[in-house]
């Protein structure tokens, strides 16, 4: 029977190694072979925010979406009068080199293409338009609309300006807000 015994004990031992092999393959070695890619951190995110005293933000014109066939169709039949709405705006020009062109009288040239406006709101009715543009000008401010497409239909956008600085717009926008108007910030045009 010792015999016997000893045998058993034997390939439990034996059983028992190989469960322990097998355990510590699943767990260490196949994650590691499994998993090729290395394991990244998290992203890091970077914000930068520019200063007020570095100057005025300059915006992006990016070019018009592709319109879908109906809406060439439309464009095809409207007067000749909204065509310049549907182009983009274009881009400053960048100052040639000429004899006697500095690059203050460039930053110069390009300051005074710059527009300021203050938003007074985007309006479905013509008659609040008329409202607003009214209280604009009882300030002694002039506004301009703009027919804009969202997705309730067709409205107006109402804006002061445009103003030649950003004090001149801020000024304006102060005017305004003391007459109790709801308006938004100054932005370039």
């Amino acid at each position: 029977m010792s015999d016997d015994a000893n045998l058993l004990k034997r390939r439990a031992r034996r059983r028992l190694v190989g469960a322990i092999a097998l355990v510590v393959l699943a767990v260490v070695v196949l994650p590691i072979i499994l998993d090729q890619k290395p394991r990244r951190g998290p992203q890091e995110l970077t914000v930068q925010i520019p200063s007020q005293d570095g100057g005025p933000f300059k915006t992006r014109v990016l070019p018009p979406l592709q319109s879908p066939p109906a809406a060439a169709q439309r464009s095809e039949s409207a007067p000749a009068a909204e065509e310049p709405q549907a182009r983009p705006a274009p881009a400053a020009p960048t100052p040639a080199k000429k004899e006697g062109t500095t690059p203050e009288k460039a930053r110069a040239k390009t300051k005074a293409v710059e527009a300021f406006v203050v938003p007074l709101g985007v309006f479905a009715n013509a008659d609040n338009v008329k409202q607003v543009r009214e209280r604009a000008a009882s300030a002694g401010i002039k506004s301009y609309t703009e027919q804009v497409k969202v997705q309730q239909g067709e409205q107006t956008r109402v804006r002061a300006g445009p103003f030649a600085s950003r004090g001149a717009a801020e000024r304006a926008r102060g005017k305004l807000k003391s007459l109790g108007m709801d308006v938004g910030q100054v932005a370039q045009r």
